[in-house]
């Protein structure tokens, strides 16, 4: 038995556990009298307000709208923890933003569609909390029937804290409900995944997407006596903003508003012994036929407004735009962004006609372009149609064609396997040594099939899908199968877009044994892997081959390798082999030796793990890396990083490696890359190469070249990774006739366009339901025109050459964000435009001593940034407009190389 402590003890207990109960609402439909919620007949009537406002990131004057009206809201049937609502939408009124309204940027009343609406009655299958259904009248226009939905998603709460999931206009959303007090609680709701099958674009490189952030949440009061909400309040934001630069972006916000007025409402209860048998009551007594629906919002379909043009007609005003005089300019990309979404929404036989027409001969490859990107079935067969790949008279708009599709960022599946049949049908040019148009654009062919497969395989859900086994081993097949070294490298090459990390072994065997071009051409592929897929396999084979463990190597396979094995994080025994072997004075490679010294104080600037390594290094063995052998390393190579960007989004470098051979340049690569939060995306790379001409040079050096590599057929050419993507490499001469040719006829001495295009930049599209019953849409498109142009003027008489590479980028971005309905349509839209430069020439004198000159130089520029909002009403003239501009001055620069280049520059322009 209990004493009388013990008693007192549990009285107490029960005292605090009760009134810990009273401090939590009801739970929802719990409980019975006062706190009964949704009682049989009893109904309230509230105030509906509802306001939608886009402005840009930045802030500003925004746009929008406001619906209000009167919402009713009762119970009719209940049964078994089943409650059928009835709900009415009653004069609703749409509001605009007016200068003639009370207050600053208020709103007033406005005609519109709405008025000839009938709001009507709809009906929402209640059960514990949650709307199950809601019942529509047949017919109901979608404005108002999403209008409806988001009314009756209000009433969907718990009053208890808990952690659910729900589905209502927002889509289905993980919800997290939390008692303020006794009648006040909130509502939030995350991760909303809308059922209904929308558009939605993503772009696989996170740097070139969009960061779209989100924000739902609800206030909800219930009535003093816990029988009727009293107030509920929603408000939801959601930002677009590129993600390389965060200032430029757009913002929706929503905000929902019921309130409960004095006036009660009678609802006259139906029988039945379930909800659809009440609900054929309603409809009987009614004469309305219902339809079931899920609170999830429809997309209302595209309409044409006034400002919709065919995409023929679309591109006769834009024609002037698109000439090649205009590529590199952001002129151009303006015009490509203007044309995509209507090519994206054109038929087949539209496409076709815009690119069969005569008057679009002086641009039909800036439409090859577009078509490409494009990246609809339609589109596709479309240009396959107009495109005969067979024909040597088409190879420059077939091969823009393709690349345009390997640039794209959602490539569908039917048009990889139609360009793999393709590929399979080309693949016996492969094999020819030379570089004819058969061989050309063959091999096209195969680096824009690899190209897709790899941006499919990065697109989510895709990474296994038996599309993207079945290029990889078609690319294995057609490498096994190679009788040449020319088919070799065009194969490996292809692997190198495909980048897939089952076919690292495939690379490192060729890398290992392969002959000399394709050892370099196997280690490019490897190299282009981020450094997570370097095993330690990939790693050891990279130590064999600048080691030159077991025979030798291009000294080019050699820089690579080490590339590798010093963005790697190396450990520090290996990083001491290096600067051991940077020491040695037998060893002929001086250039090579001069590439190593020049990137590991490239890559220690950076800092890090190599940075520390190198500093405990200096400090246990300062005297194998503090002396003449180890420091004063002949060669011309060299490798450096300078930043061009400094922005609080992004960080912008450009990264320099030339590798020289006997006095000349072996490889040169200038890469542009953008690194955000430690994501880096190469954006372009020039890369150029050159052989075979050491017999130019006449030199007083006591040693030789130094490579101790045999000699091959002259021969130069340039390699362009566009956006993470090689295309064919562009080979200016291959042998000692073709080279002098050139000479003597001067055709390299003007200035000629080597890689030219229009491609998309970002590509991002997404619909979001918004809980007040309208969609937004976002999206956010750019566009590059490159233009890279070059020439070279070689003199045997005073033994002296000059290069001039050009590269112009026109960038044009625009982002959107809009809600349309048919009634109201309100946007808010954001554009960026600049024309970036970028020189390198290149002065060599070979007379004497060789000496390499390079000058690195950025023009100045300018970034503008437009902002565009726009509110209408459908069928009225009420428009209005928000406009506001910004310019931002970008100082040029000539970008200091390092103390050898001035050394050389001073000599040569000294004489």
């Amino acid at each position: 038995m209990l004493d009388r402590a013990g008693i007192v003890s549990i009285f107490w207990l029960l005292a605090l556990f009760g009134s810990y109960c009273q401090m939590a609402p009801a739970a929802a439909g719990g409980g019975s009298g006062r706190g009964q919620l949704w009682e049989a007949g009893e109904g309230r009537a509230y105030r509906l307000e509802t306001t939608v406002l886009l402005n840009d990131a930045r802030g500003g004057r925004d746009v929008g709208f406001r619906v209000t009206g009167v919402v009713t809201a009762g119970c009719v049937w209940q049964g078994a923890g089943d409650k059928l609502l009835r709900l009415e939408l009653t004069e609703p009124q749409l509001h605009i933003k007016s200068r003639k309204a009370p207050a600053p940027e208020g709103f007033v009343a406005h005609s519109s569609a709405l008025d000839g609406l009938d709001g009507g009655v709809f009906l929402a299958h209640w059960r514990g909390g949650r709307l199950e259904h809601v019942y529509l009248a047949q017919g109901e226009p979608p404005s108002l029937a999403n209008l409806k939905k988001g009314v009756a998603g209000l009433f969907q709460f718990q009053t208890q804290d808990t952690e659910l999931t729900e589905k209502d206009a927002s889509g289905k959303c993980e919800v997290t409900y939390k008692t303020i007090d006794k009648y006040t609680f909130e509502k939030t709701k995350t991760s909303c995944v809308s059922g209904k099958k929308m558009p939605y674009i993503l772009h696989p490189d996170q740097l070139m997407g969009a960061a779209v952030r989100s924000r739902r949440e609800a206030r909800y009061v219930l009535t003093p006596d816990m029988s009727a909400l009293q107030s509920a309040v929603m408000e939801e934001s959601h930002e677009m903003t590129a993600v390389l630069r965060e200032e430029a972006g757009n913002v929706v916000w929503a905000r929902q508003e019921i309130v409960l007025t004095d006036s009660a409402v009678t609802m006259l209860p139906v029988s039945g012994d379930t909800v659809d048998e009440a609900v054929r009551e309603l409809e009987a007594t009614s004469g309305r036929t219902y339809q079931k629906q899920s609170l999830v919002l429809d997309r209302e379909a595209a309409t044409c407004q006034e400002d919709c043009p065919s995409l023929a007609k679309l591109v006769k005003e834009n024609r002037g735009h698109l000439l090649a005089d205009h590529l590199g300019t952001s002129r151009s990309a303006a015009a490509f962004i203007r044309l995509l979404g209507v090519a994206r929404q054109a038929t087949k036989e539209e496409i076709k006609k815009v690119l069969k027409s005569s008057k679009n001969g002086e641009i039909v490859q800036q439409l090859s372009d577009l078509v490409g990107a494009t990246q609809t079935a339609a589109a596709h067969q479309a240009a396959m149609s107009t495109l005969q790949l067979g024909s040597d008279d088409s190879l420059d708009r077939s091969e823009r064609y393709l690349w345009s599709l390997s640039l794209g960022s959602h490539p569908h599946q039917d048009v990889i396997r139609d360009v793999l049949t393709a590929c399979r049908k080309h693949s016996e040019a492969l094999e020819a040594a030379d570089d004819g148009p058969g061989s050309k654009l063959a091999e096209t062919l195969l680096l824009t099939v690899a190209a897709m497969a790899n941006r499919f395989a990065r697109l989510p859900g895709n990474e296994d899908h038996k599309l993207v086994g079945d290029v990889k081993s078609f690319l294995e097949a057609g490498l096994a199968d190679c009788k040449g070294q020319a088919c070799r490298q065009r194969h490996l090459r292809a692997l190198r877009n495909l980048r897939h990390e089952a076919t690292i072994p495939t690379l490192l065997r060729h890398a290992l044994d392969g002959a000399q071009k394709t050892s370099v051409a196997a280690m490019k592929a490897v190299r282009s892997f981020p450094p997570a897929s370097w095993s330690d396999h990939v790693k050891k084979a990279a130590e064999q081959i600048f080691f030159q463990v077991g025979r030798k190597y291009d000294s080019s396979s050699r820089t690579l390798s080490l590339d590798v094995l010093l963005e790697s994080e190396p450990r520090k025994e290996l990083l001491r082999d290096l600067l051991r072997w940077l020491t040695q004075h037998r060893e002929p490679a001086y250039e090579v030796k001069q590439y190593l010294l020049q990137r590991l104080r490239q890559l220690g600037e950076r800092g890090g793990g190599l940075a520390d390594a190198l500093r405990e290094l200096e400090r246990d063995e300062g005297a194998l890396l503090r002396n003449y052998h180890a420091l004063a390393q002949r060669g011309l190579s060299t490798a450096f990083t300078r930043p061009f960007l400094r922005h609080p989004s992004a960080n912008g470098s450009l990264l320099t490696v030339q590798e020289v051979s006997g006095g000349l340049l072996k490889r040169g690569v200038v890469d542009i890359v953008l690194e955000r939060h430690g994501t880096a995306q190469e954006m372009f790379s020039l890369g150029l190469f050159a052989g075979g001409m050491g017999s130019f040079i006449s030199s007083d050096d006591d040693e030789p070249a130094g490579d101790d590599e045999p000699e091959e057929p002259a021969n130069a050419g340039m390699e362009v990774v566009a956006l993470g993507v090689q295309v064919r490499p562009f080979v200016f001469f291959s042998g000692q006739g073709d080279l002098m040719g050139h000479v003597w006829s001067g055709t390299a001495s003007e200035k000629t366009p080597a890689f030219q295009m229009i491609a998309l930049l970002q590509d991002h599209l997404e619909y979001i339901p918004l809980q007040t019953g309208f969609v937004a849409e976002l999206s956010l498109v750019g566009a590059v025109s490159f233009d890279l142009s070059g020439q070279i003027q070689l003199s045997l008489w005073y033994k002296t050459a000059h290069s001039l590479v050009e590269k112009n980028a026109g960038i044009f971005l625009q982002g959107l964000a809009k809600v349309d309905s048919s009634f109201v349509r309100s946007q808010a839209e954001f554009t960026l435009a600049t024309e970036a430069k970028l020189n390198l020439e290149s002065d060599v004198s070979f007379s004497d001593k060789v000496a390499m000159c390079m000058q690195l130089k950025q023009p100045d520029s300018v970034i503008r940034h437009n902002v565009y909002k726009v509110e209408r009403i459908p069928g009225s003239k009420h428009r209005l407009r928000k406009s506001k501009y910004k310019v931002i001055q970008v100082a040029g620069r000539t970008y200091a190389l390092n103390q050898k280049n001035n050394e050389m520059c001073g000599v040569i322009h000294s004489t």
